[in-house]
């Protein structure tokens, strides 16, 4: 039964990377970009950016740079992050755009280049992202075939209040690894830039863990026996990982009262149970028992990876995982356990 369970976390697991991630964006910086001089420069314009700032006034910009090559596409797309909020213009410019609009004059614009003024627009309705999971409101968008090779910028022009606004740049959805190592600290900027308070995004992670622990006391004391200090750490583990599951479901729920339900909300589900699928086995083998076996000890070094790959823990459930799995075994028997002085 246990390798049923083990195989199918790894079936799971695999069928993930068989999904394509919706909307996977990398988050960028956007620096001091209130001037053309100091436009945030795109490393690779093809591939999906997504900047997040904020605009503190009318009339107030934020210059995006691009170098383009000969036959890439040009993506952009412009939103805000509550429905009701002022929606910005988009505008961009470079040598192969085609004239539309005016420009308004507190917009820098390169010398000898066209510009496309796109106005926001109310969006439709709110669209559902399974990656993170979070809610898109859209007010602009562009998307054309580069034949001029040359510098393009993108600008976000504020005709309102004040605002929050999320750029993004490119479609190709590639990560480096240190970039989906720190994607659940990323999903955490999202959800306080969406205008959630900080309790609500935690709160998850603080009832798993403090219920799960006082579970596991229970558990311990009702088996009559104690843990080592390995099993502590591999229960920990098991709690940040299912803690992760557990934000993930909470912020689905929370865009399904904007968005109501999406079918893409499959690829959403399956983030969500491979930690918390996880974490039941990393709590298996942090039951009270005596010190794990060298099979149990691959386990958590396996977990910890896939830990790492499927973003369970916050990091730190996988760092949990891998020193459970390597203490050795002076270091594991608890003061006060039996035959111990």
């Amino acid at each position: 039964m246990r390798y049923r369970f083990i195989v199918s976390i790894l079936c799971i697991s695999a069928l993930l990377w068989l999904v394509p991630a919706a909307s996977a964006h990398t988050p960028l910086a956007p620096g001091e970009n209130k001037n053309l001089a100091g436009a945030t420069v795109i490393p690779d314009p093809l591939k999906s950016w997504v900047v997040y700032g904020h605009l503190h006034e009318a009339g107030e910009a934020a210059y995006f740079r691009m170098e383009m090559a000969q036959g890439d596409r040009l993506v952009l797309a412009l939103n805000v992050n509550q429905a009701g909020a002022p929606f910005p213009d988009l505008i961009v410019t470079g040598p192969g755009i085609p004239s539309s609009g005016t420009v308004p004059l507190s917009v820098e614009v390169p010398p000898g280049t066209a510009s496309l003024v796109i106005p926001g627009t109310t969006p439709d309705r709110a669209m559902y992202e399974a990656f993170s999971p979070s809610v898109i409101y859209e007010v602009a968008s562009y998307s054309a075939t580069i034949e001029m090779p040359g510098t393009y910028y993108a600008v976000v022009y504020n005709t309102g209040n004040e605002l929050d606004y999320g750029q993004v740049i490119g479609y190709r959805e590639e990560f480096t690894a240190a970039e989906w190592l720190v994607i659940p600290f990323s999903q955490i900027g999202i959800y306080l830039w969406e205008g959630q308070s900080l309790w609500f995004v935690a709160a998850p992670y603080i009832i798993v863990v403090l219920v799960g622990m006082v579970l596991v006391f229970w558990q311990q004391k009702k088996a009559g026996d104690t843990r080592t200090i390995q099993a502590w750490v591999a229960s920990l583990a098991g709690l940040l990982y299912i803690a992760t599951g557990g934000s993930t479901l909470n912020q689905m729920f929370w865009v399904f009262s904007f968005t109501g339900y999406s079918p893409e909300s499959s690829i959403t589900l399956l983030f969500a149970a491979i930690p918390i699928l996880l974490g039941i086995w990393a709590l298996w083998i942090g039951r009270p028992k005596t010190p794990v076996s060298p099979r149990e000890r691959i386990s958590l070094v396996i977990i910890a990876g896939l830990g790492l790959v499927a973003w369970a823990g916050l990091i730190i459930g996988p760092v949990l995982a891998l020193i459970a799995a390597i203490l050795p075994v002076h270091a594991m028997k608890e003061r006060g356990s039996k035959g111990t002085p």
